[in-house]
This record gives structure tokens, C-alpha cells and sequence, in this order.
């Protein structure tokens, strides 16, 4: 019989919530699930760190055991211009790229990452492997009527809105282009995520100019941190769910609307284009007019074409799930097991 691999999957302190918690826990869970995997911080024979921050110290330089990181994304070296280092911040890169050069493998979220990873990290795209990330069984299913007129009420939503899920108003997502067309266009916008109800404090932080310029805009619900059926139900109420973003590693949101039957339309950049169906409504999110376009395409579409888009998202959503992530996990698994044994 052969023995099971023993993995430690070190989520340290960055294991709750959305983004890199909800990668950590829903990988545990579908690796609980593998014959040949057995989760334990005992003795492991490959110890995982699902979390790899690139300005803080979160990879340790000696490694006693084979070791996985996962770079979710490089978006603060992509997008350098907003994404200011600093003298401390360039220090702990440079701490950070020496810990990385030790590893045994890299995994990352898309093919766009991985090739970022091997042009700012200058790490070989042998050592780097893709693994899709999937979303919630929760957003497959269908909301109650009751439950709809529930989560209406609780955030003072209008008839027809426009959703986009954000976290926060970081300079890669875009947000004030997306206001500004829905602001031309006259219909609200719902900006859901946490960090959407941050103080901003002068001086403001470049990384929030953002918010600052979505203070004009008098159309933006913002309802905080929402949990997940809410959004859910938010998904099934929304007229459009739009990803204005500039970059993204992969795009969850995107997933989860396309997942529960939201009509959807996408900038058509960086990673987003593996996520949704070849016939999806896009637009290039520099250009403001290029957006408005896609939007207004989209809603303005027969009920026949609009069920054709929610079909073809529905469909290639489906081709995600966490059991196809965690057996392409187990695969890079046995591939670092058996350079070792080698």
C-alpha cells in the first residue's frame, strides 16, 4: 500500500474571511478528501504556506522539509505606479524573493499569474504550476423569495442596480471608472467588501486615492462586508454584475456571479479572460467609453440572449470545482515527493 503524503498546510495567521482564508480552508477541506493525502503538522513530509506576501517576512529562509508557497498574485509589482514600496517594503521584497528561491514549487491561481510570477519574481515557469481556484457550493443554488426581499430591505437596494464585489478600494479594481459610467448611465451601484467603509485619514495613503474619488458619487451603496448567501441573493438582484478591474490574479467574484446566474460583463485583462465563456460580454477597462458599451449591451439584451449568457456562464463555471483543485494540488504534491526520493 502505498504511503499517504503527509502535509502540512500552514495557513499561520491568514486563515479567515474571504481571498487567501477561503483558499486555505476550502483546499483543506477537499484535500480531506484525498485517499493519499493525510493533513497533519506532524512530521510532514512537504509543508505548504498558502500565503505569500510580498512585503512582509511570511516565508521563512531555512526550510527543513520540502516547501509549497502559493502566490495568489503579484498585482502591487504589476501595477508599481500605485502600489508604492518604500524603503522597508523593498527590503522585505528582496527577504521575500531570497526565501522563495529555495522552494520546491510555486502555485498560483492562472496562467496570467504564473507568468507574472516568472517575469517580477525571475523564478522558472518549471517550478511554477496553475491550480484554478472554485468557489462556493452555496452560489449554485437558488434564493427564496423571502430571503430576496430580506436582503433588499436589510441594504436599501433599489429595483435595478449594478453589483461589483471589491473588498476594497484598491487600485487595481478600478471602482471610479465603474462609477463614473454608472453614474452617466443613472443607475446605482452596489460596491460590496469590507474596506469599502474604511476612514480615510490625511495624508491620504496612495493605495486609497481611489476611495477619495468615489466620494463625488452620490448613486454608491456600499453595504460593508456581506455574508455569503446574502451575497448570494445579491447576485440573483442585481441587473448586472460587472469586473471593471484593471488586474486581477483570478477573479473569484466573477466566478461566483457567473456560478449563481448573474448576467455578467468583464474588463477582458490580465486573468479574467480564463475565467469567463468565449462569447461573454467584455470591454477594455481603460477605456471609460469601452465599459459603458459592454454595459449597456448587456442590459439591453432580449430575455432570449440574456438566458443565452447566463447558459454559456452557468456552463463554463461549472468546469471549476475544489475537488479539480485539490487533486491538481495532489499532483504537484507527488511531483516534489518524487524529485526527492530521486
Amino acid at each position: 500500500m502505498q504511503n499517504k503524503i503527509k502535509v502540512f498546510l500552514d495557513s499561520g495567521t491568514h486563515s479567515k474571511g474571504r481571498g487567501v482564508g477561503f483558499y486555505a480552508e476550502n483546499l483543506a477541506k477537499a484535500l480531506e478528501n484525498k485517499s493519499a493525502i493525510l493533513l497533519t503538522d506532524i512530521n510532514p513530509d512537504i509543508i505548504h504556506y498558502p500565503f505569500f506576501d510580498l512585503f512582509f517576512h511570511t516565508l521563512p529562509w531555512k526550510k527543513e522539509k520540502s516547501t509549497i508557497v502559493t502566490i495568489h498574485d503579484v498585482t502591487p509589482l504589476v501595477m508599481a505606479g500605485r502600489y508604492p514600496k518604500g524603503i522597508i517594503g523593498s527590503i522585505n521584497l528582496a527577504r521575500q524573493w531570497l526565501a522563495l528561491q529555495s522552494v520546491s514549487a510555486i502555485i498560483t491561481d492562472s496562467e496570467n499569474s504564473k507568468k507574472d510570477i516568472e517575469k517580477y519574481l525571475r523564478v522558472s515557469p518549471e517550478k511554477i504550476f496553475v491550480t484554478p481556484l472554485a468557489v462556493d457550493s452555496l452560489y449554485s443554488q437558488e434564493v427564496a423569495e423571502k430571503k430576496l426581499n430580506t436582503v433588499k430591505k436589510k441594504f436599501h437596494l433599489p429595483d435595478k442596480f449594478i453589483l461589483t464585489v471589491a473588498g476594497g478600494p484598491n487600485p487595481n479594481k478600478n471602482l471610479p471608472t465603474l462609477a463614473e459610467v454608472t453614474d452617466r448611465l443613472n443607475i446605482p451601484l452596489v460596491i460590496v467588501g469590507k474596506g469599502m467603509l474604511q476612514e480615510i485619514k490625511e495624508p491620504v495613503h496612495p493605495e486609497l486615492i481611489d476611495m477619495v474619488r468615489l466620494r463625488v458619487y452620490k448613486h454608491l451603496i456600499l453595504p460593508g462586508y456581506v455574508k455569503n448567501d446574502e451575497l448570494n441573493a445579491l447576485y440573483h438582484l442585481a441587473a448586472l454584475y460587472v469586473q471593471p478591474s484593471f488586474y486581477e490574479g483570478f477573479g473569484l467574484p466573477l466566478l461566483e456571479a457567473m456560478t449563481s446566474g448573474c448576467l455578467v460583463a468583464s474588463s477582458n485583462t490580465s486573468s479574467l479572460p480564463e475565467i469567463y465563456h468565449d462569447n461573454a460580454i467584455t470591454f477594455n477597462p481603460h477605456k471609460l467609453i469601452s465599459m459603458e458599451k459592454a454595459i449597456k449591451k448587456a442590459l439591453s439584451l432580449s430575455p432570449k440572449a440574456k438566458l443565452t449568457q447566463i447558459d454559456e456562464a452557468k456552463k463554463k463555471a461549472s468546469t471549476f470545482s475544489w475537488a479539480k483543485t485539490a487533486k491538481e494540488t495532489q499532483d504537484i504534491y507527488n511531483q516534489v515527493i518524487q524529485r526527492t526520493q530521486t
